[in-house]
């Protein structure tokens, strides 16, 4: 086992553990450092909803982000669901979706399976972003698109931010990623769009069409 390996083993079992909590320490987070990114993100993908569309909701969590845009679909779409924790996917039960337990970087998937791609908070608690994203353009069928948001290395917006920030470093919950460097990725990973979204503080969200 590399060292990588080992690292994203123990973020998996320390996002196991917090599990039951997740919820109420994310809220913290938004309301005092990513909630801009956060907003970007949803603004985006609920721009992009239609009726009868198939949409992978990737480190899906809680579901949280899954409800608040399925509350804007008028009309029937076939959800996913995929985390790494059963203990996330067993919280989204009362979600009509198809639950998997996966790996965002290794997607349980065919190739061009879904007209959209969410992934929120998800990047950067692996070892390689860049294999998360190649695999959310994998999935997406040509024309269709990947929304993501995610911690990035920019300065936060006041002092509870950055504690939250280097509280999330030292817990080993993630990384905090440079947001031209997703941007790069989407591009070389076969996106033919790759467009940062409008927000401020110690997180990024970014478009890509594929």
């Amino acid at each position: 086992m590399t060292i990588l390996q080992a690292s994203q083993i123990a973020t998996v079992q320390r996002y196991d553990q917090l599990s039951e909590t997740y919820d109420r320490s994310h809220a913290r987070w938004l309301r005092y450092a990513g909630g801009e990114a956060q907003c970007a993100f949803e603004g985006a993908a609920a721009a992009l909803l239609r009726p009868g569309m198939r949409i992978l909701d990737a480190a899906c969590g809680t579901g949280t982000v899954a409800r608040r845009l399925l509350a804007g679909v008028e009309g029937a779409a076939h959800l996913t669901l995929l985390d790494a924790l059963p203990d996330m996917l067993t919280q989204c039960r009362d979600l009509e979706a198809d639950r998997v337990e996966g790996r965002i970087e290794d997607l349980p998937f065919p190739d061009a399976s879904f007209d959209l791609v969410t992934c929120a908070w998800g990047i950067e608690t692996i070892g390689d972003a860049r294999l998360a994203i190649a695999e959310f353009v994998r999935v997406c069928r040509p024309g269709g698109h990947v929304c993501l948001v995610f911690c990035a290395d920019r300065p936060a917006r006041s002092w509870l931010a950055q504690v939250l920030r280097t509280a999330i470093t030292r817990r080993g919950l993630g990384r905090f990623l440079d947001a031209a460097s997703v941007i790069q990725a989407g591009s070389q990973c076969g996106a033919v769009m790759a467009q940062p979204l409008h927000c401020t503080g110690p997180a990024a969200a970014i478009l890509l069409r594929c």
